[in-house]
């Protein structure tokens, strides 16, 4: 999601594959994690809430933010529901999320530019 949307001006659908829609090293690191459509990654996001990123080598929390933020956008036309629930460690604390190397830390905030450089 470093570069804009790629999909010609196609509205994104479930069974497209990531790479249609985000930048080429994002979306190979998605497919390796096993992530490789529109559909699979949004049940990920709704599966492991804020934390849905942790298996995807290379990825930190703006960057994860940002793909949240744009399959949020894009629900009307997947007709996908994208939600983020806390996850909950079993003596009922939220867990610590790890810092992202100064880079953002904050994730209950999102980006609102899905193409912004991070």
């Amino acid at each position: 999601m470093d570069t804009p949307p790629r999909s010609g001006g196609n509205a994104p659908q479930p069974h497209d594959a990531v790479a249609a829609w985000f930048d080429p090293l994002l979306s190979e690191r998605l497919a390796q994690a096993g992530f490789g459509t529109l559909q699979l990654l949004a049940q990920r996001i709704n599966d492991a809430g804020v934390t849905w990123w942790y298996p995807v080598r290379g990825i930190g929390v703006r960057r994860a933010e940002r793909v949240v933020q744009w399959l949020l956008e894009q629900q009307e036309s997947t007709g996908m529901q994208v939600g983020l629930r806390s996850s909950q460690r079993e003596d009922g604390r939220s867990p610590s999320l790890p810092r992202d190397g100064g880079r953002g830390s904050d994730n209950a905030r999102f980006v609102s530019a899905a193409t912004e450089q991070g």
